[in-house]
């Protein structure tokens, strides 16, 4: 069953401290990061390897094609870290190929509520 976690689930992101915010995907799946608006992703850690992941800059609900398509990151070697520090506008969409575990470090504009939600 696929999962999507994202945090800090016990209290606020404290932006004056630079903190990130952290999402993580587990399977298959695609996860809405950020419904709406701006902020960057930081980084991609590869806990189990998978196929891919594919960011894209698109409010939620919006196109996840080639004009919306921020990076692609590749999932297969597991225990990496990939720095990316890449900017988005409008929110942010990542669609996760294979049986990855991954977590994705980020800032939006607008704090993301911490929430759990699986799927099938």
């Amino acid at each position: 069953m696929a999962s999507l976690l994202i945090g800090p689930t016990e209290r606020n992101v404290e932006r004056g401290l630079q903190e990130n915010q952290y999402a993580r995907i587990n399977l298959a799946q695609t996860a809405v990061l950020v419904s709406a608006g701006s902020g960057s992703i930081h980084a991609v850690t590869v806990g189990v390897a998978g196929t891919l992941a594919k960011f894209y800059d698109t409010p939620e609900g919006g196109t996840t094609d080639d004009t919306t398509q921020m990076l692609t990151v590749d999932l297969s070697v597991p225990d990496v870290k990939h720095g990316i520090d890449i900017g988005f506008s409008r929110g942010c969409t990542v669609i996760v190929t294979g049986a990855a575990d991954i977590t994705v470090s980020f800032v939006a504009a607008q704090t993301t509520a911490a929430t759990r939600t699986f799927g099938t």
